[in-house]
């Protein structure tokens, strides 16, 4: 979620009920946020608990697997099916190759000749008005309001390489490449330094220097994948102190290859001086189809900004398509050569378990022992604090007057899978070998009623029977 938002405060542990405003006090986003987070938390255990982490209802099971009318393609029945408590709806028939949130190429995408598994990916993605603009009130000429986020299905494949049990296996089918968060581990931590000036007081003190509340993002930008080469890449991240927040709409886009620049004009230059762009920043250029296929763009660097035609000068960008269509927008990143150890592409390496400072004082390590695959767009969220000088993190105790912080696991974004058939293709067409869905009839589907002696099929003729109705 890369909202303006003030931090997360959800935390399932704590077994928060609800969320109870009390007359007079201030409003913040984030007990607005939390309340929503608690009813989402329960309602989807809940579904996943009665339903199983799979299954849609018989009368409208959708996403049936059918052989499609193109060569390499398959059709996408329509209908309702529940992952980990979380619905998918298919409003109509759709093709593999056609599906509104996975954009895929014929040419590229289309299934070669072999035997795969289908499955179902689902997540959250945030959505602002850029993404959609129909989320602002054109009464306030412009002004954006709150976000949205909205449930994302998939349907992908994945290659048999060998003779899997069969479909009752679930998410084993699907292998390690697409577990639910990364398995790396990450701790935070506002500097310790000695209260020098007080002789007498030898604890030490967390410093965060800021002079501003943020809420600090820490992102994987490229995971620990194999190059061309088929050597293993390092893992990198970035960060912003606005949660990433900082978007700039995308008007128009012309790379230079001359001078191996891009010229990008923008809708706007940012609300302000803090939410604005300088000489010198990191951006990231994203559209619904980098978005949607979680795929990363090299960073790019501020070059130049012409304020009054909203015109800014890009290092590099060869290659980078823009299609006003997809909804582009450059994002910045807040990681700078002179504070951070930054690489040619401008993002952070991840090498061992040292800390790795981030700036005013805030420092992050990685563990990385049984990572395993690390996934591009995983983050965690960092509140810092002037009025405590410190930051808001878990710790485990106490070593020697300092905290320990504690090692968490990423907080998104969240996947979750289901698998639907295993099929067979071939030169021409493909074939369905086996549908893994399961399904689910309503509860009260074959309850009886008594009514006045007649009998009521489900919700038929419901009431409450007499007492001298015995």
């Amino acid at each position: 979620m890369k909202g303006d938002f003030t931090r997360n405060t959800f935390d399932p542990n704590k077994h928060f009920l609800r969320v109870l405003m009390q007359q007079g006090r201030v409003q913040l986003d984030a007990d607005w946020n939390e309340q929503t987070a608690i009813l989402l938390h329960y309602l989807q255990t809940l579904a996943a608990d009665i339903i199983g982490p799979y299954a849609g209802p018989a009368s409208e099971l959708g996403f049936e697997i059918k052989p499609g009318d193109a060569q390499g393609d398959f059709k996408i029945g329509e209908g309702r099916y529940y992952v980990n408590g979380l619905l998918c709806e298919n409003g109509q028939e759709t093709g593999y190759l056609n599906q509104t949130d996975y954009p895929l190429s014929k040419e590229d995408d289309a299934l070669g000749v072999g035997n795969y598994v289908v499955y179902l990916d689902v997540w959250e993605r945030h959505v602002s008005y850029v993404e959609d603009d129909s989320i602002r009130e054109k009464a306030l000429n412009g002004v954006d309001t709150a976000t949205r986020s909205k449930v994302v299905w998939q349907v992908k494949v994945k290659p048999i390489t060998y003779n899997y049990a069969y479909c009752q296996q679930g998410t084993s089918l699907l292998g390690e490449e697409v577990s639910t968060l990364s398995r790396i581990g990450m701790s935070a931590r506002a500097k310790q330094v000695r209260k020098d000036k007080q002789p007498c007081l030898t604890e030490p003190d967390a410093q965060y220097r800021g002079l501003e509340n943020q809420l600090y993002r820490v992102e994987i930008h490229d995971g620990n994948t194999v190059d061309e080469a088929g050597n293993a890449k390092t893992p990198t991240f970035k960060f912003s102190r606005e949660n990433g927040s900082a978007i700039f709409p995308v008007s128009q886009f012309v790379y230079d290859a001359g001078s191996i620049t891009s010229t990008v004009t923008l809708e706007h230059l940012g609300r302000d001086e803090k939410l604005g762009l300088k000489v010198h920043d990191w951006v990231e250029l994203i559209d619904d189809r980098i978005s949607l296929k979680n795929e990363i763009n090299p960073l790019l660097q501020v070059l130049d900004i012409d304020v009054i035609d909203r015109k800014i000068i890009l290092s590099g960008g060869e290659g980078m398509a823009i299609h006003q269509c997809r909804h582009p927008l450059l994002r910045r990143w807040d990681q700078r050569a002179k504070k951070n150890e930054i690489n040619a592409e401008g993002v952070i390496e991840i090498h061992g378990n040292g800390w790795i400072p981030l700036e005013d004082g805030i420092e992050v390590k990685f563990a990385l022992e049984d990572a395993g695959a690390i996934r591009p767009g995983d983050y965690w969220l960092i509140p810092a604090r002037v009025a405590t000088g410190d930051i808001e993190w878990p710790s485990t105790g106490h070593d020697k007057n300092t905290r320990i912080p504690q090692i968490l696991q990423p907080q998104g974004i969240e996947h979750h899978y289901a698998p639907l058939a295993i099929i067979a293709a071939t030169d021409g067409t493909v074939t369905i070998t086996s549908d893994c869905r399961c399904s689910f009839e309503p509860l009260s589907g074959a309850c009886n009623y008594n009514y006045f002696g007649r009998i009521g099929i489900g919700t038929d003729l419901i009431r409450p029977r007499a007492r001298d109705d015995r």
